[in-house]
């Protein structure tokens, strides 16, 4: 039985590497885009005038009450009429990760003690080496746990995107339960290689991170 499963696995591994580069693509690409528009975001309810942060919070409303498979689905058959999954998927978990990255950010910054600041301005610091110096290393260390958190979740969620025609890891996996029968052998294969992903994902941060608190 283990033998049939095996030679099954090895014939489906050009399929398991097309599908592993589907989700790591999306995951990534997703993260990205989502934080930096959750950036953008936050930067709008900071705003002095009305009418820029009204639409920052009725975009984080929209998207907070829009489930992930509903974006997913808009995006592919009403804005690209059934065209580029991938594109439609990188689309739909960008705006559904940046209200999460806007949350984070909003919540780490606003961590951040005034006195802090204010310690800052009487050394004598620009408002560019508080802010630099001060107030984002502290802000990147209290986010990173919860970024982490989401950016995991992102990358599970993305089992979804077989609904428009992505072949991810959860399409080949299914394909070769349904070749072997063997249920159990093949979700212990899509939960072993979510783990590595994610693991492998909360280290890029970690690093990314360190990274930037030495430039």
């Amino acid at each position: 039985m283990l033998r049939s499963y095996y030679d099954i696995l090895i014939s489906y591994l050009p399929l398991l590497a097309k599908g592993l580069w589907a989700t790591v693509l999306i995951s990534l690409l997703s993260i990205l885009i989502g934080t930096l528009l959750g950036t953008g975001i936050y930067a709008m309810t900071k705003q002095r005038s009305a009418w820029v942060r009204k639409t920052a919070q009725c975009y984080r409303f929209i998207v907070r009450g829009t489930p992930i498979m509903v974006l997913l689905l808009l995006f592919y058959y009403i804005v690209l009429q059934g065209r580029g999954g991938i594109v439609a998927a990188v689309l739909a978990f960008s705006f559904n990760f940046s209200n999460f990255a806007c949350s984070v950010i909003q919540s780490s910054f606003d961590s951040v003690g005034r006195g802090q600041v204010d310690a800052g301005i009487s050394l004598g610091f620009s408002r560019y080496q508080i802010l630099r110096y001060i107030v984002v290393p502290q802000a990147l260390h209290n986010a990173l746990p919860t970024f982490k958190f989401q950016a995991v979740t992102l990358i599970k969620s993305t089992s979804i995107v077989g609904y428009v025609s992505i072949l991810d890891l959860t399409q080949v996996t299914d394909a070769i339960r349904n070749d072997t029968g063997q249920y159990f052998l093949s979700l212990l294969l899509i939960t072993i290689l979510y783990m590595i992903l994610a693991w492998l994902l909360c280290k890029l941060l970690d690093y990314c991170v360190k990274t930037t608190q030495r430039i």
